[in-house]
């Protein structure tokens, strides 16, 4: 066999199975997206006593929504979807009551929903004695999120994880409410903010426990 006939061969081999590699795992990313859990996310609670000047409900929402649209593992419900949803929702819905019959009816579609409710967001200063000035004292930026995911998949909703997860984080004499102006939600220099890390360290956490106990969840049936 002539050595250009012997190249044009392996040249055509190797396209043949690189075109088939390519064809499999493409096959392979819509398998896995068309399996992934769906999601609904719906708008967190606020029942904590923060006066931050902005809506801190609508800001773990997005931020929450955002973490998990990076991943592949859960297809999430769009978000104007489940905020629709949500106030339709009547006084005695409550997600964190007993009765939950009510989510198959609200959330159709999806195969799991999220409930969060912020319940603590207090910055309390370090006081070394009782009498020692707030002022002239550092503190600890207490944080605290109830989350309750619910499997939609059957007749009956179930509860798959509920918990309460609490963060607490140091904060500078210098950097507290006393004498520091917090940037608010959507500046610039929020995301370096003491209240801006402490939000995102407390949204990365609850995104991976509720990720995980989903995942957990699906592939163990």
């Amino acid at each position: 066999m002539p050595r250009s006939y012997l190249y044009f061969a392996l040249a055509a081999t190797s396209l043949l199975i690189g075109c088939q590699k390519n064809k499999e795992e493409t096959v392979s990313l819509k398998e896995s997206i068309r399996q992934a859990p769906t999601l609904a996310i719906a708008p967190v609670i606020d029942n904590s006593k923060q006066s931050l000047g902005w809506d801190v409900s609508q800001e773990f929402t997005h931020a929450l929504c955002l973490r998990l649209e990076k991943t592949d593992r859960v297809s999430l419900s769009e978000l104007r979807s489940a905020k629709t949803l949500a106030k339709k929702l009547k006084a005695n819905h409550h997600p964190f009551t007993g009765d939950l019959q009510w989510a198959k009816t609200a959330f159709p579609k999806e195969d799991f929903v999220v409930f969060l409710e912020l319940l603590e967001h207090d910055e309390v200063p370090n006081q070394s004695t009782p009498e020692a000035s707030p002022e002239e004292c550092s503190a600890q930026l207490n944080l605290s999120m109830r989350i309750r995911v619910l499997d939609l998949r059957s007749q009956m909703p179930k509860v798959i994880l509920q918990e309460i997860v609490r963060d607490s984080h140091f904060v500078p004499r210098q950097f507290t409410h006393y004498h520091f102006h917090q940037e608010p939600w959507g500046s610039e220099d929020f995301s370096i903010s003491p209240v801006g890390i402490a939000h995102a360290q407390l949204i990365k956490e609850v995104a991976s426990r509720v990720e995980d106990y989903i995942l957990i969840t699906k592939n163990s049936q």
